[in-house]
Formats: structure tokens, sequence, C-alpha cells
């Protein structure tokens, strides 16, 4: 059901009128498997369908989809950016995945992606070496080496800090140059807008570029993962990203 739910929604957002033969496209289904499975999303209340007539969600089915939605791209994001799976399983994985996951476990898995690209012990670098161990591997004879490299690293940032500049150059989304690109590490704001901006596919580890900022600062236009986005000045403040 909650397939069918999120088929509807992503259909509505791209085509704003939904007819069974795209569900039935977009899932790979037969019409009548569509037909008796919009009966019975009709009967909880989920979606509004009468025969021959066009699909649409009812108020309680579209924050169901919408809550599906999110944590599909979430745990999408989480295997591609953090464990490095490739898009198309981690598209597969995602799916399978996002019907069975607890919302505080989908909070920790966001809070860990923000630790990890924000952590000074941790971040990108921390990431590669964790894909070139998984695929290779790392002899113990590299391991005093590493250590040392780390230490000077850390040495480095520590300096870094005490001369009053920053390990990366993380901004507030809303301080993007246009034009500029950046990868988010972390959202903030209370619980409401938080949920927002992640529906929306403003998690941490998505790249996010600039591309326009009105003339009093609102709204915001941003591009993420290939999506036009329009945000409130109140939103960007709450994104942050580290500049590439």
């Amino acid at each position: 059901m909650e397939d069918y739910l999120e088929a509807i929604l992503s259909l509505k957002r791209e085509k704003k009128v939904v007819r069974v033969k795209d569900i039935a496209r977009a899932l790979g289904v037969r019409l009548p498997t569509v037909t008796s499975m919009l009966q019975s999303l009709r009967e909880r209340g989920l979606v509004e369908h009468e025969k021959y007539e066009h699909v649409d969600l009812s108020p309680k089915g579209e924050e169901l989809a919408e809550e599906v939605s999110r944590r599909h791209r979430i745990l999408k994001g989480f295997l591609e950016e953090v464990l490095g799976v490739d898009e198309e399983r981690a598209e597969e994985d995602a799916c399978r995945m996002e019907h069975a996951i607890s919302p505080e476990t989908l909070e920790r898995l966001v809070r860990f992606t923000e630790f990890v690209f924000l952590c000074p012990r941790s971040g990108r670098e921390w990431l590669k070496q964790f894909q070139r161990f998984y695929k290779e591997g790392i002899p113990h004879e590299e391991c005093a080496t590493h250590i040392r490299a780390f230490i000077e690293e850390l040495e480095e940032r520590v300096s870094a800090l005490g001369a009053g500049e920053g390990v990366m150059k993380v901004v507030r989304l809303k301080d993007l140059e246009p034009g500029k690109k950046g990868r988010i590490t972390a959202v903030k704001g209370k619980r409401g807008l938080r949920k927002r901006l992640l529906d929306m596919g403003v998690v941490p580890g998505a790249l996010v570029e600039m591309e326009r900022v009105a003339p009093l600062g609102d709204p915001v236009e941003v591009r993420v993962k290939g999506y036009h986005l329009s945000l409130r000045k109140e939103e960007a403040e709450e994104v942050y990203v580290e500049e590439i």
C-alpha cells in the first residue's frame, strides 16, 4: 500500500493529474491489480477515486505518502553518500528498507550522517578510507603509517582552530553565493521546519547548488540532486553546507 501511495505522490508532482494506467506503468503491474488496490486504499480513506476518474490522495493519504517518500530519500542518501552503494542498488535497497525502519532509527541515521560530515575525526576522507577498507582491506603494515598521518593532520587542524580558522568552510545555505556548490552537512531548526526540509530532499550529504537569491534574501532558489527548490530565508538559515 505504501508503494502505491508513494507512486501516486510522485506522479502527482510530475503530471499533476494521475491516471490508473500511469500507476500501473510506474509500478510494473497490471491495470486490474491497480484497480483492486485503489479500492482498498479508498476504503481506508487514503485515496479519492471513482471508476474512470483520476486518482488523488486524501489528506491522510498524502501525509503518509510524504513520510514514506522522506524515508526513501534519507535511506537512499545514507546508502550512497555514507556507505558508497551505487545509485541503482541504493534505490532498490531503500525501497525495501523504507517500509520497515522506525522513525527513531531513521532520525539516528540522519544525525549519524551529520556527525560524519562535521566531526574532525571523520569527514569525507574518513569515508574514502572506509570505501577502500571495504573493497581491499588494509594491510597491517600500513596501520602505523596511517596513524602517524592522522596525528599530523589532527595537529594541523588543532593549530588552524587555534588561529581562528575553520576545519572546513561551513556556511549557512542562505550565504552560499549564486553559482557556488556545497555539500549539506547539517539540517537544524525546530522539529516541524527540520522535517519539512528533510521531506524536500535537503538531507546531510546531498549536493546543493545556489541558483539565485532574491534581492531581499527571500526566497532562495537552489538545486538539490537535480531538483529545483525555492526555500524561504528562515529555511535556508537552518541548512549548513561545506563549500566545494
